[in-house]
């Protein structure tokens, strides 16, 4: 029997680890002037790999966070100040700064270093977006803008660089104040796809205007911070933060002429101001509060109708949102009725929401007296007893006596309220409190059975609840209304006395009787993908696509129903709309990781990366955002940064992150990394104990999913027709539901090791209803066979949960 690999010894491996390893790349310090001991202001501190850096304040202070960012191979530490000797560190001296509050001394130098002044500027390049977003851009104001500049400077070259994710051309012109060379450049030009900055070179250059709101989805800057940008835009909702850290960095200038003037604007460069530092202008904005009866809601989601972007309640309920009056906000958290409010013309926005039913509220509301130790297994999710706030009682492991074998032994005498007729496999069970004559339901490892479940060993039992009929029935119908008892067995226990990983699979007394339908694509395909089947020619499709696209501006759904319905098709088209869905979502997180799922499954990982690189910015207190950053690291071929990413996790060290939910995928995948690319990462960080001869699983199942409340249940069943059921429900698992949007993660794996051989069957059955909201749940399933080794195959699915899905056959596989 192949040797099993267990997830405790994590904690012992981190220990050792963090011996040579820190966390994110979070540093803050002093600058001085080593002969003076005085501070130094305008000294840039940044990455190479990292972008943007940031620059000392005028008391030489600087804080450097990039809690998304790890230290790679190739990153190096660069801190520069004109007149001063550049410092450069790498690796461990790098990590050795982290969360530490360090002094850095500089060093003069007797080096003069050249810098020109606005009228010396001759040779300049112009960045040009065109992407999606900057059609919205004033072109008045910008060409305004431009002609002023070239006005001032006479005869000068300019490389003139138009771009999206890619560059799209570059055109090298002479202007003598007459720009209407390089207005011909973008005539007829179709603003499309989304922005990538870390495409963009200065080369030989004097000065570099880019054109742009500052949002670059796929990719940062990561260019010379010595030749001066100059960041203008004229959307008022334009990314101003990054565009003026950007000038800042590059003793540039921040253009905003959504605030200010032509004329201004060209005197603060002249004049060589940074910025302007002024409160950056936002059409209009409300402020609310999102509460229920018994207080606030942290993490509620706000949306504004019709638009992508997402916003998130505070710890006290506050939120800020860009809306204007008769706008439509659209709240939602889980467990709560979704909700529409009409901005009015007030100070503040009250969001009272409501429990979904009033038992989910019983389950909700929770005393403010101690709390108890003990657990129940509700039927709706594990609790403490003193939070169940319904008719339910429980025994555990402890309570069962050596010598019992039957439930019956177990049971009588135990609940109030049961009465137990007969002995051994012939005992009658009854729960009384219902006025029904029914007998009572169990519900053994969330699978549910009329009949006593006599199959179950009273000694592998870790607890028994029961429900009363009235909560009985409300979860699991009017089957139940003589009431249900509850079963966990020790089956689900993933990690044995022995410390080897148990197979969750093979859990005993499941028969699959059930003749279950393959999951049928084609018949769930929306009438607009429908609709482009029907014509003739991919060229003529993509163009019906193009035309639809104009009435589905902000529908995510549809640009990710048409991008999986060309991938197969062109990939090039693919791609394109790929690059849109990413463009119009840019700031909606969940969206982006189904993007980020369609890269992934179109072998993108480039992509995929820069897009999850993109929601941990978003999102930096999800613990998801970084399990998926670690692995896009991975499949991209940055093994060293995948590795420190992992380690921080599994350790615990990025701040104010709970990775406690993701522990188990987190195990296997560092596990993963080590045994396929320890010749690519320094194993000199990892002690011998981590670097196995071998490691291997027959067959590893992921599930993700882009939004935490989609209710569904996953099943499957091995070649002696014994399944395993996973809910992912409020009623059915409301403990697991409630840990997801506290730590921020949505990932389950399942593992089939030294398993029957033969076929297996995966099921799945959406459990959820359409809402209001914008943006469907998605899941990706992957299937990993022979993972960990070299022969290791991957298959990716993505599939949108609708109500018509019902439960279908998503998979089958011979193991």
């Amino acid at each position: 029997m192949r040797k099993k690999y267990s997830i405790l010894v994590f904690g012992l491996i981190v220990m050792a680890l963090l011996q040579t390893l820190t966390a994110q790349t979070v540093f803050r310090g002093k600058i001085l002037d080593e002969e003076t001991k005085v501070p130094v202001g305008g000294v840039k501190i940044g990455i190479t790999d990292q972008g943007v850096g940031v620059v000392t304040s005028s008391n030489g202070l600087f804080n450097y966070r990039k809690y998304h960012q790890t230290i790679g191979n190739a990153s190096r530490l660069r801190i520069s100040a004109p007149g001063y000797e550049t410092i450069e560190l790498r690796g461990d001296n790098i990590r050795g700064l982290f969360n530490k509050s360090s002094k850095i001394y500089l060093t003069k130098t007797n080096e003069v270093v050249a810098t020109k002044s606005f009228e010396d500027q001759k040779n300049i390049k112009i960045f040009w977006d065109a992407s999606l977003s900057s059609d919205r851009r004033d072109f008045k104001k910008e060409w305004g803008f431009i002609d002023a500049y070239f006005e001032e400077l006479g005869e000068v070259n300019v490389t003139f660089v138009v771009f999206n994710e890619k560059i799209l051309s570059t055109k090298r012109h002479t202007i003598n104040k007459d720009i209407s060379v390089l207005k011909k450049e973008v005539e007829g030009l179709v603003y499309q796809g989304t922005t990538s900055y870390d495409i963009l070179t200065t080369g030989n250059t004097d000065a570099v205007l880019l054109f742009s709101d500052g949002e670059a989805v796929l990719g940062q800057w990561e260019g010379d911070r010595d030749i001066p940008f100059y960041s203008v835009s004229s959307q008022s909702r334009a990314n101003h933060n990054y565009l003026r850290s950007l000038a800042s960095f590059t003793s540039g200038s921040y253009v905003n002429l959504s605030e200010a003037s032509i004329a201004e604007s060209i005197d603060q460069i002249k004049r060589g101001v940074l910025f302007k530092d002024k409160n950056v202008a936002i059409s209009s904005s409300f402020n609310g509060i999102v509460k229920t009866s018994i207080g606030p809601i942290q993490g509620a989601s706000i949306t504004i109708k019709g638009d992508l972007e997402e916003f998130l309640s505070k710890s006290d309920g506050s939120f800020t949102v860009p809306a204007e009056v008769g706008d439509v906000l659209q709240i939602r958290y889980l467990g709560m009725h979704p909700k529409e409010m009409l901005v009015e013309d007030k100070e503040t926005l009250l969001v009272e929401m409501t429990p979904i039913d009033e038992l989910l509220k019983e389950v909700v509301i929770t005393g403010k007296r101690a709390k108890s130790k003990e657990t129940s297994d509700t039927g709706f999710g594990e609790r403490s007893k003193d939070q169940v706030g319904v008719s339910v009682n429980t025994i555990t492991s402890a309570d069962i006596r050596p010598n019992a074998q039957y439930l019956a032994d177990i049971i009588r005498g135990r609940f109030a309220g049961v009465q137990v007729s007969g002995f051994g496999s012939e005992a009658v069970f009854t729960i009384r409190g219902g006025n029904s004559p029914k007998p009572a339901v169990w519900v053994v490892d969330g699978a549910l059975y009329e009949q006593t479940p006599n199959f179950v060993d009273p000694q592998n039992v870790a607890s028994i609840s029961i429900l009363k009929s009235i909560q009985a029935s409300s979860r699991y119908g009017s089957i139940a209304s003589g009431g249900a008892f509850i079963v966990k067995t020790k089956a689900f226990i993933t990690i044995g006395d022995d410390g080897e990983i148990v197979d969750t699979a093979l859990v005993t007394g499941n028969d699959y009787t059930e003749q279950v339908a393959q999951l049928n694509l084609e018949a769930l395909k929306p009438n607009y993908v429908k609709q482009i089947q029907d014509i003739e020619g991919l060229d003529k499709q993509f163009e019906r696509y193009q035309n639809l696209s104009k009435a589905n501006t902000t529908n995510a759904a549809f640009f990710i129903d048409m991008a999986l319905y060309f991938q197969p098709l062109d990939r090039e088209k693919a791609k394109v709309i790929r690059s849109r869905l990413v463009e119009v979502a840019q700031k909606n997180p969940k969206v982006l990781r189904v993007a980020a799922y369609l890269y992934e499954s179109a072998g993108e990982y480039d992509n995929a990366l820069k897009l999850y690189e993109r929601i941990t910015s978003i999102v930096p207190r999800e613990a998801q955002s970084y399990r998926d950053l670690a692995k896009a690291y991975e499949e991209a071929g940055f093994y060293d940064k995948a590795l420190e990413l992992y380690i921080n996790m599994l350790g615990e060290q990025i701040l104010g992150v709970d990775f406690s939910g993701l522990d188990k995928p987190l195990g296997h995948e560092l596990l993963h990394l080590v045994s396929l690319h320890k010749d690519k990462i320094n194993t000199q960080r990892l002690p011998e104990d981590w670097l196995l001869n071998s490691y291997s699983l027959d067959l590893r199942m992921v599930l993700e999913w882009s939004d935490r409340e989609a209710p569904f249940e996953f099943q499957f069943v091995n070649p002696n027709k014994k399944y395993f059921k996973w809910n992912h429900t409020l009623f059915d698992n409301k403990e697991r539901l409630e840990a997801e949007v506290k730590s921020g993660f949505q990932t389950e794996e399942f593992v089939i090791d030294d398993a029957p051989h033969g076929l297996w069957i995966v099921n799945i059955e959406y459990l959820g209803e359409e809402t209001f909201t914008t943006v469907p749940p998605y899941l990706k399933y992957t299937i990993y066979r022979d993972y960990g080794t070299s022969k290791e195959r991957k298959d990716v699915k993505v599939i949108k949960l609708t109500s018509d899905i019902g439960k279908a056959q998503l998979d089958e596989f011979l193991l």
